[in-house]
């Protein structure tokens, strides 16, 4: 009868990725089952190749989101201040998620690259949220799908240039991200 593993893929990967962003890609799968305290055989047995291991654990994105809170906040509190919660959620999570994908596109290997966190679904969710406000009257009436876009990648957009940016930064997230709220919600305004 086989052994119940007693560590999960997810742990692995968690491993993987903490090892892979503090060394590169040079980091060895020893460094890694060292970290996930298991041997390296344990590594083979899921992921038969380094190179394997390397694309899972820099495609992971087992963070949660901040979709999932939207809809709670439909008709509470207020409106503005939500937006600038959910800016400053996705600056974070981007700036996050940004290394790994930097670190994985470099590799170019023929393994399949971790693809960015497709938009599409918190998009649409953050426009189903404003559109939820709006009929709530407590947002200004129009397409929700616009000031949706506009917020996402404007937030996307500013956490990937202070990524770039490096020690110099033009302006602080906290700041950036009020004011860019602030002209956002002068055409959401009721």
């Amino acid at each position: 009868m086989a052994r119940t593993p007693t560590i999960t893929d997810a742990q692995i990967l968690k491993a993987a990725s903490q090892v892979f962003l503090e060394q590169g890609f040079n980091a060895t799968t020893v460094d890694v089952a060292n970290r996930a305290g298991i041997s390296s055989a344990s590594i083979f047995k899921r992921f038969p190749t380094k190179e394997a291991l390397f694309f899972a654990a820099m495609g992971q994105h087992n963070e949660p989101f901040w979709t999932p809170e939207l809809e709670s906040q439909i008709g509470q509190g207020n409106p503005q201040a939500d937006l600038l919660l959910i800016a400053q959620k996705i600056t974070a999570f981007t700036a996050k998620m940004l290394p790994r994908l930097m670190l994985a596109w470099s590799v170019r290997q023929s393994q399949e690259l971790p693809k960015p966190p497709v938009p599409a679904a918190d998009v649409a969710a953050l426009a189903a949220y404003l559109a939820k406000e709006m009929m709530a009257g407590r947002i200004a009436r129009g397409d929700p799908t616009v000031p949706a876009l506009m917020l996402f990648h404007t937030a996307v957009g500013f956490a990937m240039s202070q990524s770039l940016q490096g020690e110099i930064k033009l302006l602080d997230n906290p700041h950036f991200l009020e004011e860019m709220v602030a002209v956002l919600w002068r055409g959401l305004e009721p």
